[in-house]
């Protein structure tokens, strides 16, 4: 039962950190300081700096590459090339691709992957490429061949997973 609630625990904090208000390496430069905001809204202000950025009128696809650094409320995002992709009005994301030493982070939470892609009418992030999640308060681990995050359904399926649950240390009450 405690490897279950841990499970539950850790699974929790991995969609937590990816996917805040949706369900919610390498130098990069600081983004802008933005105002404050509310993060449970779905439109809040996605920040991404980069070297170079091209954009495709045909395809309706946004590339960034080099140094790539996505910011949106606490959650921070880098990899080495990010493909935006609109749908055919140009109104609305069909898909997110993040592509080499994809690294998220969120407080003490961290996810790298090779791979990351985000289909956001189905809700679903798919991690490829040796893809690790931790937390570093915490201490607990969990890595896989591929992660498939499903975020409306709050769950996960990890293949052939690994999960590292570290024992935690209890302080003993003096008298």
């Amino acid at each position: 039962m405690r490897s279950r609630v841990v499970s539950l625990m850790l699974w929790g904090w991995l969609l937590y950190l990816i996917c805040p208000g949706i369900a919610a390496q390498g130098q990069h430069s600081e983004p802008a300081k933005l105002p404050r905001e509310d993060c449970s809204d779905t439109n809040a202000v996605l920040d991404v700096t980069s070297e170079r950025m091209l954009f495709d009128q045909q395809t309706r696809t946004f590339t960034f590459e080099e140094k790539v650094r996505v910011h949106r409320c606490d959650v921070i995002m880098s990899c080495d090339r990010l493909h935006v992709i609109n749908d055919v009005k140009g109104e609305h994301v069909e898909r997110i691709t993040a592509i080499g030493n994809v690294h998220f982070q969120r407080g003490t939470r961290h996810v790298l992957a090779e791979r990351a892609e985000f289909f956001l009418a189905e809700q679903r992030l798919i991690l490829t490429g040796n893809p690790r999640a931790w937390d570093t308060q915490e201490q607990q681990e969990m890595q896989g061949e591929e992660i498939i995050v499903f975020l409306q359904r709050e769950n996960m399926v990890v293949k052939r997973a690994r999960v590292l649950f570290h024992p935690r240390k209890v302080l003993s009450k003096v008298p």
